[in-house]
């Protein structure tokens, strides 16, 4: 689909363009909606069903159906991502996730957040990003690096990864006949899975 586009621009001048207007796009819509996950998870949590936690709910549906949509059209090849092909650490996304959680509350905004409002011009926010940025570097190269490479839970790459293998729906083009929608077939493969993460949990605390 994108063949004749980097013929034309080359792929340095697409990948510029293209970033130019995602950024511009997402920049737009993110401070006039006022995205915000931090603000979502603050109405979860009181049992608010406000318009942050809508407006996040949209954009997450919206990115969850334009993926495996134009995965089912045979636009977009995600076997090769980062994100399903290598190898990843559970372990690593706790401790992650826990950390930008922390710093979410603790900076009064998710990281796209603080990004809209230092382009506003907001001194605190251009600051939290900017501890923001140096942490993330610090936890992939830098100070808590050997923390993140300990390799304390680990899943290898591919079907492992990957949600809809797991229900044996394969791609989201076969999802009509897939056991997903045969719901206890569904529901046992999930359960499969689960209980298999959580024995490789237990095994793993105990030998700590």
């Amino acid at each position: 689909m994108l063949t004749p586009i980097i013929d034309l621009l080359g792929e340095d001048r697409l990948s510029w363009l293209g970033g130019l207007l995602v950024g511009g796009l997402f920049g737009f819509f993110a401070q006039r909606s006022r995205f915000c996950l931090r603000a979502a998870a603050v109405e979860f949590s009181r049992g608010e069903g406000g318009p942050r936690l809508a407006v996040w709910l949209l954009t997450f549906a919206a990115a969850l159906v334009g993926t495996q949509g134009l995965v089912a059209l045979g636009w977009l090849d995600v076997s090769e991502a980062r994100q399903l092909a290598q190898q990843g650490s559970i372990s690593g996304d706790l401790v992650g996730g826990l950390m930008f959680g922390c710093g979410m509350i603790l900076a009064r905004g998710c990281a796209s957040r603080l990004l809209v409002l230092s382009a506003n011009g907001n001194l605190r926010a251009l600051l939290s990003g900017l501890v923001f940025a140096v942490t993330a570097r610090a936890s992939y190269r830098g100070l808590v690096s050997p923390a993140r490479e300990r390799n304390l839970w680990l899943v290898d790459g591919g079907p492992s990864r990957d949600i809809m293998a797991m229900f044996g729906a394969g791609t989201p083009r076969n999802l009509p006949s897939a056991p997903l929608w045969d719901l206890p077939e569904g529901r046992g493969a999930l359960l499969r899975h689960l209980r298999h993460l959580s024995g490789e949990l237990s095994e793993r605390l105990g030998n700590l």
